[in-house]
């Protein structure tokens, strides 16, 4: 009876582990299957606009009427609409660069005031680029609340005056462009697009894979589940395991 049973075991054994290896290698391939797929169905931010540009009246027929029209010249996609508030909120949550220029009249109005707010909120959800613009009116002047901003804040509601004071002071710290009285607008104009432009350009190109990543991901790619009639695949498997039925065959009875 133990010789008789010998060879069976010997048959047996290699099959049984052979069998717990393929399941092993499938549950595997499946996990890995899932897990991509659930990346490519994360949630990400869409950006509508690349920039969007928040301004009191005080510059709208001026400064900020011509940072437009160059931004249109480059290319540049920028939010274009009229005064209305939950245009403007979405808006914001849809651009990638938000463009904030202070002025003298920036501070007055509870509309922009808001606005920051908001833009302080996509930039801490979103990682949004915040630039900000000193037009007549100093980085000091914005960040310590002085001049027309210490009266604006004054006469503003109470549950608002330190979320606003909180978002000037932080935007005022972020690196900028300050527009000195010795310096043709024109220029600065260019200036600041020349900058978004280049952001812009600088997380394109690092968010974009190569061709040659795509490519050699490719070449390094394998099929999640083998062939189950693959002729090659299966003396393969076989070749493996013959040394050990060689060594079971050799167990002494």
């Amino acid at each position: 009876m133990a010789r008789s049973f010998t060879p069976s075991l010997s048959v047996l054994v290699p099959l049984l582990f052979l069998s717990l290896g393929s399941a092993l290698q499938l549950g595997l391939s499946v996990g890995t299957m899932a897990h991509s797929v659930g990346q490519e169905n994360s949630p990400a931010l869409t950006n509508e606009y690349q920039v969007f540009v928040s301004f009191s009246e005080d510059t709208h027929k001026n400064f900020t009427c011509h940072l437009f029209v160059a931004l249109d010249r480059k290319g540049i996609r920028v939010f274009r609409s009229e005064f209305i508030r939950t245009e403007l909120t979405k808006a914001i949550e849809k651009s990638r660069i938000a463009v904030v220029v202070f002025s003298k009249n920036y501070g007055k109005s509870n509309w922009c005031l808001d606005e920051l707010v908001k833009i302080m909120e996509c930039k801490r959800l979103f990682n949004q680029r915040v630039i900000p613009i000193f037009y007549d009116v100093s980085p000091s002047e914005v960040r310590k609340q002085e001049g027309n901003f210490a009266e604006a804040l004054l006469n503003g509601p109470e549950d608002k005056v330190n979320s606003w004071k909180v978002a000037l002071t932080y935007v005022a710290s972020l690196a900028g462009s300050h527009l000195n009285p010795y310096r043709l607008e024109s220029e600065f104009i260019e200036e600041i697009v020349e900058n978004i432009w280049t952001i812009l350009n600088e997380e394109e190109s690092a968010t974009a894979p190569s061709r040659r990543q795509i490519d050699v991901s490719a070449r390094h790619s394998e099929p999640i589940i083998s062939p189950q009639n693959d002729a090659s695949s299966r003396h393969n498997h076989i070749s493996e395991w013959t040394p050990f039925f060689f060594f079971l065959n050799k167990i002494p009875s």
